[in-house]
């Protein structure tokens, strides 16, 4: 691993002494560096708390070129970040715990305050960057004791760097890179913070740029002319500010601001048969997101235990547009004049807006004494509303030239104001209400035991409406109500052996938000839904969950240079929710059917042979399958596996430090990541199946970095996917349904070579 930060599986049990450092930064004890996490929303040394964790600090972060939540899926073994759909949106999977629709199955946290959203095809959650990070905490298997009900299969945790309130620091980096056969990428990024009234006000204020080289052309769809070089390129902003007044001897406040902003030109799609990163879109695709999160934590001294006030809003805008101009073609002519397009091009103009509020007070007791508790409130309250408009004046001259007859003959009603073919809103509603508490006790010299508990209420109310002739005439659907109140417990027992070993075992509850449905007709849809044994669809569908089972071992040998932990994990998962695609009528619903078991291990080694030589291997297997036959219709089958979840995934890298004339140190660096084969829909019996997108491809990329340095500046040279892979990542035909027109592709980025440097005060 890159710098001090290297990926742990399985770690232990006991918080640090009183006035260990909160914000994640090494201590040390008996000459060994003490990694400290929050993973139990208090301080404590990684090695004592009873959950698999991968944790990396910035240094780490920077040295494996993890930029986006993307790149540290590529660096932490089970954990995965497809794309999902013909939109780009991306959904995070952990230890196989995946679902394409409902309420989120791993939660994203900035500092205390969750950011995740509802699955959503045409937004996923907002592409948070590495800026002016202290570390990232991904806390694998169920955590909703403490992080709440949308993290059934896991927590990543981006935690920011605080005001200090001694002392002044700041940091200024670059970086410039060229893709092969692409642009260049530029970066910039700065901090600065210090004392504005040493020991009472402290600031801090950083900002960032980063713009995104494109690597895929888009070309005439006739004559193949060249129209854009590079189309895909993005941009990205961040600016953060946060201010720590010590009020008095007890009471903190840390006011605190983020925003960030990205961009795409295009798009990151190739079309099969044009050949390597060329795709011939009749329009471009841009697509913008907008994030603002302010956010005021208090912390209170109450003698003997700190109460913690963390309030939050997140006001988040994201907009899409994808190119219909073959939509038509397709589902009206079906597919009868292959490559058909409408005339002037025809588009789809989604936004998602998304507003949470959330209020979470905790106490937590100092770590003294053989028992240390934390109890705690949330509440939360969401609003997302989607609306989504399909722009196509020109399929009139096209139904006209190739049907002889017009919008209104075929649909029997006429295109909306402005050429519009389909309108919808819809609107989720929903509100979190829960109580958790959390005890350990040592209860003797070497054995800890943890046990928590969360209460939970969670309503949901969902509104539809759509018009236009696509949507057969204006459809009003709701409101529609679906609540839930959860329970879910957590515990585990550990012990030391002595030495800096842990033994762990470990059983959690997961549990997701249930929802509710759209409108699917009875009358067109009465075959479809009598072959799933239904003479209607349900108007809503209820929460799953799940058990998880863990052991874990962990152990290091400093004299020998070696640490290693090693964690299995048993999840069992039931009334899962599924989308049901009815093929006959092209509608869809949600139930709760099926159930599966998730098996696997995570392993993790760090050893150091020879002076300043640092071997790490990362390494994580996923036996994800459905336990039995589901739907009569055929949906799945037992023994058919999750879909978009590798088996094997993993890294392995060398380090090699050393010293150099006038005070310098360098290292060079070697990495290789493997994620395996996967599937994109989970039995060739489901509607979802497609022989020509079912197989989703592994890959194995290369990784260099080189860099020398000396009192706090640095100078690297990297080059990423050194081989050049040119692995498919994503291929989708939900735009191409009949016919076999081109599919949407998307391969690994070509090789990138480039320089970047830093400088810190």
């Amino acid at each position: 691993m890159r710098g001090a930060a290297f990926l742990c599986c399985a770690v232990a049990l006991a918080p640090p002494a009183l006035g260990q450092d909160e914000e994640g930064h090494q201590g040390q004890m008996a000459g060994r560096p003490i990694v400290i996490v929050t993973a139990r929303r208090v301080a404590e040394a990684e090695g004592k708390v009873p959950i698999s964790i991968a944790r990396l600090d910035s240094a780490g972060l920077e040295r494996r070129g993890v930029d986006t939540l993307d790149d540290l899926a590529r660096v932490v073994p089970n954990l995965a970040m497809p794309m999902v759909g013909g939109f780009g949106a991306r959904q995070p999977i952990m230890r196989g715990v995946f679902s394409p629709i409902g309420a989120a199955t791993v939660g994203l946290y900035v500092d205390d305050v969750p950011v995740q959203i509802r699955s959503l095809e045409v937004a996923g959650n907002p592409d948070l960057r590495r800026f002016d990070l202290d570390r990232v905490e991904v806390l694998r298997g169920p955590q909703g004791t403490l992080f709440g009900a949308d993290s059934m299969g896991g927590t990543i945790r981006l935690l920011t760097r605080q005001p200090r309130l001694n002392g002044m620091d700041g940091q200024a980096s670059g970086e410039l890179a060229a893709v092969k056969g692409g642009g260049l990428t530029r970066e910039a990024q700065a901090a600065l913070g210090g004392a504005i009234l040493p020991g009472r006000i402290g600031a801090r204020i950083s900002g960032y740029y980063r713009r995104d080289a494109g690597a895929v052309d888009r070309i005439d769809p006739v004559s193949g002319a060249l129209l854009t070089k590079n189309a895909d390129h993005g941009a990205a902003w961040g600016l953060r500010m946060a201010v720590k007044a010590a009020l008095n001897e007890r009471l903190e406040l840390t006011p605190s601001l983020f925003y960030q902003r990205t961009e795409r030109a295009d798009l990151p799609f190739q079309e099969s048969g044009l050949g390597p990163f060329r795709q011939s879109a009749t329009l471009r695709q841009p697509g913008r997101d907008r994030l603002l999160l302010p956010a005021l934590t208090a912390r209170l001294d109450l003698g003997g235990a700190t109460l913690t006030s963390v309030t939050a809003w997140l006001d988040r805008r994201n907009r899409q547009v994808v190119d219909y101009s073959g939509f038509f073609g397709e589902i009206v002519l079906g597919g009868a004049v292959p490559g058909i397009r409408t005339p002037g091009g025809s588009y789809s103009r989604t936004t998602v807006r998304q507003r949470n509020f959330t209020q979470e007070v905790r106490i937590a007791s100092d770590t003294g004494g053989p028992v240390r508790w934390l109890i705690g409130g949330f509440y939360g309250r969401s609003r997302i509303v989607m609306e989504q408009r399909v722009v196509e004046p020109g399929i009139a001259d096209l139904a006209q030239s190739q049907l002889g007859l017009s919008v209104e003959e075929i649909f029997g009603l006429p295109l909306l104001p402005g050429g519009q073919s389909y309108h919808s809103r819809q609107t989720i509603s929903e509100r979190m209400l829960a109580a958790f508490g959390q005890a350990t006790w040592a209860l003797a010299p070497r054995w800890e035991v943890t046990a928590g508990l969360r209460l939970s209420r969670n309503p949901l109310t969902f509104r539809l409406m759509s018009e236009g002739p696509f949507a057969g005439g204006s459809n009003s659907v709701g409101p529609r109500r679906q609540r839930a109140t959860p329970v879910t417990p957590y515990a585990s027992l550990s012990w030391r052996p002595g030495g800096d070993s842990l033994l762990y075992l470990s059983a959690g509850k997961g549990f997701r938000s249930g929802g509710t449905n759209g409108a699917v007709p009875v009358g067109g849809c009465a075959a479809d839904l009598a072959a799933f044994g239904r003479s209607a669809a349900p108007d809503s569908y209820g929460p799953d969950s799940l058990w998880s089972y863990e052991a874990g071992v962990k152990a290091g040998f400093p004299g020998r240079g070696l640490h290693f932990s090693l964690a299995a994990f048993r999840i069992d998962w039931r009334r899962i929710q599924q989308s049901i695609t009815l093929p006959n009528c092209g509608f869809s619903y949600v139930d709760n059917l099926g159930a599966a078991r998730n098996q696997g291990v995570e392993l993790a080694v760090r050893a150091e042979p020879l002076r300043r030589l640092v071997l790490d291997l990362s390494l994580g297997f996923v036996d994800a399958r459905f336990r039995r036959d589901v739907g009569a219709g055929g949906i799945v089958a037992a023994g058919d596996r999750l879909p978009y979840v590798p088996r094997w995934s993993g890294t392995l890298a060398a380090e090699q430090g050393f010293a150099l004339p006038g005070r310098m140190d360098g290292f060079v660096r070697a990495e290789w990541r493997h994620a395996g084969p996967y599937r994109r829909a989970p039995s060739t019996l489901s509607a979802a199946y497609d022989p020509r997108v079912y197989a989703g491809a592994g890959s194995d990329l290369l990784f260099l970095r080189a860099g020398i340095g000396r009192d706090g500046w640095r100078l690297s040279a990297f080059a990423d996917n050194l081989l050049d892979s040119r692995a498919i990542l994503f291929r989708n035909a939900e735009l191409a349904p009949v016919t076999g027109s081109p599919l949407r592709e998307m391969a690994q980025r070509p090789r990138t070579i480039g320089l970047s440097a830093s400088v810190g005060l």
